[in-house]
């Protein structure tokens, strides 16, 4: 498949790969002046080539934000590496595609992309931390470790992480940083989870103490402790109350435990851990669900909800599954 460019010539993902090679070469300090005539060749040879190279400059004009940490993830990874692979490959997707702001939304967030650690949908996984603490990835979570002279800070990206915290020799702050705000750790082990499209941040401490920060209210913020849960927003931090005992199950046991949850609630939560679309029809999303169910067998779980609920699962695709009222036989 090709595209037409901006001179009207096609780009096809090859060329546009061979340019994001060009672009990610040029960046280096210590290119050639054979390299950069071999360059100014290339572009020379097929207006296909040209058409491609317009599209890299163009990607960095209409997006000032992104070439930088692109070219951060890029140039400071191996070659080989799994998060390089991946930044060339949506700087080729932004090179095909015209460097649209649809093309952006539609592929993989470049911040997503080019993160430290990212787990899959329903996958977890666990990262220690070079002060000897630990930080969990739930189900198609992301996060970046940055860790200095003066500051520990987990910068979470995408989706929800259980933090332990260490003991640190040089007496460092801890932060959890979001969009919304940063968490400072007070010696304890605590859930962040950020609610994505919905807005805000859902906090739960099991150990220890927290304060949430609102990025743009400062003077909000506030304390939650051991056995208590809390969101906040930029403007905003909030308790929510007492901290479910089973909230931290899906870091420490790999399930999903819930009291008397709606069904429609439920169903929410087990999407997250399995690709494509979940549904609840309206006539059964009242119903009350109770029960620990393993993350790692979503198809396990709703055969499940067929036996203690009046309920049968619809299977139009692998990817698109509903949940409706049992019909009378």
């Amino acid at each position: 498949m090709a595209f037409s460019g901006t001179d009207g010539a096609p780009v096809s993902q090859a060329v546009a790969q061979q340019a994001v090679q060009w672009w990610v070469e040029l960046r280096e300090s210590d290119i050639s002046a054979a390299r950069l005539t071999l360059w100014r060749r290339w572009r020379e040879a097929d207006a296909a080539h040209e058409a491609a190279w317009q599209r890299i400059e163009t990607v960095g004009g209409r997006f000032a934000d992104i070439p930088t940490p692109l070219a951060r993830a890029v140039l400071s990874t191996p070659p080989d590496s799994l998060r390089r692979r991946r930044s060339m490959q949506l700087l080729t997707v932004l090179v095909v595609a015209g460097g649209s702001a649809l093309a952006v939304r539609q592929a993989t967030p470049w911040h997503a992309w080019t993160a430290d650690h990212v787990s899959g949908v329903g996958d977890r996984q666990t990262v220690q931390l070079p002060d000897g603490g630990s930080v969990v990835l739930n189900t198609d979570s992301a996060v970046n470790v940055r860790f200095d002279a003066d500051r520990r800070v987990l910068q979470l990206v995408r989706g929800e992480i259980r933090v332990q915290t260490a003991q640190d020799a040089l007496r460092r702050p801890f932060f959890v940083e979001t969009e919304a705000g940063a968490v400072r750790a007070i010696g304890t082990r605590f859930t962040v989870r950020e609610r994505g499209s919905e807005g805000g941040v859902d906090v739960g401490v099991q150990q220890g103490a927290v304060e949430l920060r609102p990025a743009d209210a400062p003077a909000a913020s506030r304390i939650l402790q051991a056995g208590e849960a809390g969101s906040f927003t930029r403007t905003r931090a909030m308790y929510a109350g007492a901290l479910d005992s089973n909230a931290g199950a899906w870091a420490d046991d790999g399930m999903l435990v819930v009291s008397r949850m709606r069904l429609d609630g439920f169903l929410a939560e087990v999407g997250r851990y399995r690709k494509g679309r979940l549904g609840c029809d309206p006539a059964v999303a009242g119903l009350q669900v109770s029960g620990a169910y393993p993350l790692d067998d979503t198809d396990r779980i709703l055969a499940a909800l067929t036996s203690s609920l009046p309920v049968e699962v619809h299977t139009y695709t692998r990817y698109w599954v509903t949940v409706h009222p049992r019909k009378n036989k």
